[in-house]
């Protein structure tokens, strides 16, 4: 009882000076530290010159006690007596240490089994283990992990019932290992065995691996430049996770390997920088798992032919960032794989071959081909009816100038952000056969698509969508862009959705649903082909979000934000709402709409008046307006010191012709306050009308007109009940039939 109190007693007073704690004595005195281990030497185990920092172990050793001094930094060498007798279980005996030097060559190690972590984080740079008796040890898991000693000397190590070596050497410091003597005709378990070790040769030609079936991240971020492991006997490995991965090796031959019973192949060779790895003898009949396997390779070439791949379900990442230039995927069986997400993102190949693929049990196609090189893709025969996930699936691909996706099922997808973002070769792009009706994400869908001549989205249903921010960013080749089928009810972000498209002259957003919306900020921005916009319809209320809307609009001359509720924007939330729209000249604010500051970046020039009191600026004099709204009101730019009364016929008007369907059709700028467009056609001498209850700003022709026959035709606008034929008389235009 008492020896155990005494330990105790020591115990406490030792961690109290670990802590930060102070212990005084009379000077001349002993510390309280030397006075209770002199008095407890008789039945300590250890015992510490103060003067010389010199630990010394003895008799019956026990565990405890050694640990004592982990971390403590008096502590500069440890020493054993002669006939210092270790315990069975060892392990973590001198983790942590901060001692300089360790010499154990006279203690006795025939009773230890375990020896797990024993030197793990060790800050030792000697360690002598030249007396060690290992031959009953069973486990040596992380026995010299991220041990600090220069150099190990194991030649005396009998390793013959060692089943666990996993870890062992783990971040080890050492860059010399003798191994020579090692025995591991035993081991079941090599994890992480080198993992991170700084050692830059291992001869391991003496190793017996006929037992091991753990061999995952075995050589992960070693530092080696060679590695000879042609004798190894991989018969009974079932994983070979992360084996190489971060490997500095220049090449690996691995002709010798038997994978037959590997299930994880998964990271394999992540990262490792072999220019030539010979996988031909590879058995891969029984693995199921190769995400990331060669993610980020720096391989020359992959020849997989020889690959059964039958039993794989995840193929995640697998070539993701390969800089392999040829990849021979020809024989994959891919019909149990369900992941394929990043599969061959960023990969450096020219070209892929996955005509073949049987993809019907994929759910997960998440940047499948995002930024690779390739020049041209065959996924004609994919079938993704059991798809969720299509988010950034060619994204990047900016060599791609073709893509068939007609037989795509997207029933079940539920994301289509960034899909085709940076697709900036494609010039045409049929997805009328998608199936959107689950979609709750496409943001960024068509962003940089910047090649784009026409999009057909009239089929998308977007009922559950919830973000469409950058939908059609920088789409700026897109000329019409019919949206009028979409269903934003649910929308909660809107922000640069029509970013950037320049070839836009007309908009018509009037079926949009924005009463979710939170963020509509560059919704517009840099739209220089827009010249009038009508948001009449636009339910704002929940909005906190408008800056640099219309920013760049550079041809804007009216806008309609009657509807516009700014009750809720923030501060901010207008910042350049209006930068460079300096064409704009008519804009109408409800009652809703609260006061438009200077930092909307709205052009003042010579003031702004409101309709209702033409004769008084409202605007200040500054550089940018500032108007105080009150009610609903129609404001007007003074230019020359008057209002421009604005067009009344159409404009920018544009003919597309059919020669299939020997029709014609034509689209038009909006006419502001116009709320009916009417067709003529001069014939026989006289104008005769074809239609004038327009209410778009399009009308298609019959089909079937003559071929070769020019036709004289004028588009008129009717604005405040009048109907302006005189201009639009003077600005028709002829048109031949093709």
């Amino acid at each position: 009882m008492k020896k155990q109190l005494m330990r105790k007693a020591l115990t406490a007073a030792v961690a109290f000076a670990l802590i930060g704690g102070t212990v005084t004595a009379p000077v001349g005195d002993k510390t309280v530290f030397s006075s209770m281990i002199n008095a407890e030497a008789a039945t300590l185990t250890t015992s510490l010159n103060w003067n010389t920092g010199v630990l010394t172990l003895k008799g019956n050793v026990t565990k405890e006690d050694v640990q004592l001094w982990k971390n403590n930094k008096d502590v500069k060498t440890v020493v054993c007596e002669e006939g210092t007798v270790f315990p069975a279980d060892c392990s973590r005996m001198f983790d942590s240490f901060k001692a300089n030097r360790i010499d154990l060559s006279n203690a006795d190690t025939s009773n230890v089994t375990n020896m797990k972590y024993m030197f793990s984080d060790c800050r030792v740079t000697y360690l002598d283990l030249s007396g060690f008796d290992t031959s009953n040890v069973t486990d040596m898991f992380g026995m010299f992990s991220k041990c600090h000693a220069g150099h190990l000397d194991l030649t005396s190590f009998d390793t013959s019932k060692v089943t666990d070596m996993s870890s062992m050497f783990r971040n080890c410091y050492a860059s010399s290992i003798d191994l020579n003597s090692f025995d591991t005709s035993s081991v079941n378990d090599m994890n992480c065995m080198f993992s991170e070790c700084s050692a830059e040769s291992l001869d391991l030609s003496s190793f017996d691996t006929s037992n091991v079936s753990m061999m995952c991240y075995m050589f992960n971020k070693c530092n080696l430049k060679k590695l000879n492991i042609s004798s190894f006997n991989t018969s009974k490995v079932t994983e070979m996770t992360g084996m190489f991965c971060n490997c500095k090796i220049d090449s690996l031959d691995l002709r010798s390997f038997d994978t037959s019973r590997v299930t994880d192949m998964s990271s394999m060779f992540y990262q490792c920088t072999a220019k030539t790895i010979d996988l031909s003898s590879f058995d891969t009949s029984n693995v199921i798992s190769m995400n990331g396997m060669f993610a980020q390779c720096k391989v020359n070439s992959l020849d997989l032919r020889n690959f059964d791949t039958s039993k794989v379900t995840d193929m995640y990442a697998m070539f993701r960032g390969c800089f392999a230039e040829s990849i021979d995927i020809s024989s994959f069986n891919t019909s149990g794989v369900i992941t394929m997400g990043e599969m061959f993102a960023k990969c450096s190949a020219g070209s892929i071959d996955v005509s073949g693929f049987n993809t019907s049990k994929v759910t997960d196609m998440d940047l499948l081909f995002s930024n690779c090189q390739f020049r041209s893709l065959d996924v004609s025969n994919f079938d993704t009816s059991n798809v969720t996930n299509m988010n950034g699936m060619f994204c990047g691909c900016k060599n791609l100038t073709e893509l068939d996706l007609r037989n795509f099922d997207t029933s079940k997808v539920t994301d289509i952000s960034i899909m085709f973002n940076g697709c900036n070769n494609l010039e045409y792009l049929d997805i009328t056969s998608f199936d959107t009706s689950n979609v709750t994400r496409m943001n960024a869908v068509f962003t940089d698509c910047y090649n784009l001549r026409s999009l057909d989205v009239t089929g998308f249903d977007t009922s559950n969508v919830t973000s469409m921010s950058g939908v059609f960013y920088d789409c700026k080749s897109l000329t019409t862009l019919d949206v009028s089928s979409f269903d934003t009810s649910n929308v909660s972000y809107m922000n640069g959705m029509f970013y950037g498209c320049t070839g836009l002259t007309t908009l018509d957003l009037s079926s949009f649903d924005t009463s979710t919306v939170d963020d509509i900020s560059r919704m517009f921005k840099n739209c220089t082909g827009l010249t009038s916009l009508d948001l009449s319809s636009f339910d704002t209320g929940m909005v906190t979000n408008m800056d640099n809307m219309f920013s760049g609009c550079t041809e804007l001359t009216s806008l309609d934000l009657s509807s516009f509720d700014t009750r809720k924007v923030n501060f901010t939330g207008v910042y350049e709402m209006f930068s460079d729209c300096n064409k704009l000249k008519t804009l109408k604010m409800g009652e809703n709409f609260k006061d438009l500051t200077k930092s909307a970046t709205l052009i003042n020039g010579e003031g702004w008046i409101n309709v209702n009191a033409p004769s008084t600026v409202v605007s200040g004099s500054g550089e940018y307006a500032v108007i105080n709204n009150y009610g609903n009101n129609t404001y007007k730019r003074l230019i020359s010191g008057k209002v421009e009364d604005p067009l009344t016929y159409p404009t920018n008007i544009k003919v597309e012709y059919s020669e299939k369907y020997h029709q014609v059709r034509f689209t038009w700028d909006k006419v502001e306050g116009a709320d009916r467009y009417g067709i003529a056609v001069y014939l026989a001498g006289k104008w005769r009308v074809q239609t004038q209850t327009l209410t778009d700003t399009t009308y298609t022709s019959p089909k079937n007109l003559t071929p070769g026959k020019t036709y004289k035709v004028a588009i008129a606008a009717r604005v405040n009940g009048k109907w302006d034929t005189a201009n639009a008389i003077k600005h028709a235009g002829t048109v031949t039939i093709k």
